[in-house]
């Protein structure tokens, strides 16, 4: 590729600089996203052309940021290393790590805690069970624009646009019910019909500042796993509200 943006074979790509790091964030999200993919793959899920894909994969590899197998990619040990660091996922792991343990072995559903993000819902902390197969809600992992913690924030928060999926009128009813109910149930559909829920957590000042997700396994039991959302959604806000001293030496 020369300084103009051209490439390999005259075929049109992003541009150097910017261009290119975007296409590097894609691959590494798609990645994270799927856990693993072919070439092919990810050719297909991001839009960049093939050659650019592979010689961004080739770049990352150089660099830890992915892993090849067996002809196949995942995310590798630098990227890992670096999401480690990000402060808000070891503030929310030790102070989740009760609560979700309890919705889990409540639910046996795969659960997560999401709190806003650089303009994204992003998970920061899960346990991955039920739903492991179709949405981990790994650490770092944003949530779509429409999920059921994206209503929860919203309807807490001041008068935001709806997504692209939804009419004004759609948006706004559907946060009016999260507001009355106390969270947000949303039906996507991964290879099928899956429900997913969302509870809001309070900080001491009454914001809601996370979100206590679930990837519902059995809709016939919705019921009973809105309560146990609830009760680990409490146990989270009563911890941020009244945060335990710290031991003296």
């Amino acid at each position: 590729m020369d300084q103009r943006g051209g490439r390999e074979g005259g075929e049109a790509g992003p541009p150097v600089g910017r261009g290119v790091l975007e296409g590097a964030f894609d691959l590494l999200e798609e990645l994270a996203r799927a856990g693993e993919a072919g070439l092919a793959e990810l050719t297909a899920s991001t839009g960049l052309p093939k050659t650019t894909v592979h010689r961004l994969l080739r770049q990352l590899s150089a660099l830890g940021a992915v892993e090849q197998l067996r002809g196949r990619y995942r995310v590798g040990v630098t990227v890992a290393r670096l999401g480690r660091s990000w402060t808000p996922l070891h503030q929310w792991e030790r102070t989740a790590a009760a609560p979700l343990r309890h919705l889990t072995v409540e639910t046996r559903a795969t659960v997560c805690v999401a709190v806003p993000a650089a303009g994204c819902t992003t998970v920061v902390t899960g346990i991955a069970a039920a739903a492991r197969e179709y949405f981990p809600h790994l650490p770092g992992q944003t949530l779509p624009p429409d999920s059921a913690a994206d209503v929860v924030f919203a309807a807490a928060g001041p008068p935001a646009d709806p997504p692209f999926d939804h009419t004004p009128n759609q948006w706004a009813r559907r946060l009016r019910r999260a507001r009355e109910h106390g969270a947000d149930l949303h039906q996507y559909e991964w290879g099928g019909e899956r429900l997913c829920l969302a509870v809001p957590v309070h900080a001491a000042s009454g914001e809601v500042v996370a979100a206590v997700g679930v990837a519902v396994p059995d809709p016939r039991r919705i019921e009973q796993t809105t309560e146990a959302a609830r009760r680990s959604a409490r146990m989270l806000s009563d911890t941020l509200q009244h945060p335990p001293r710290p031991r003296r030496a």
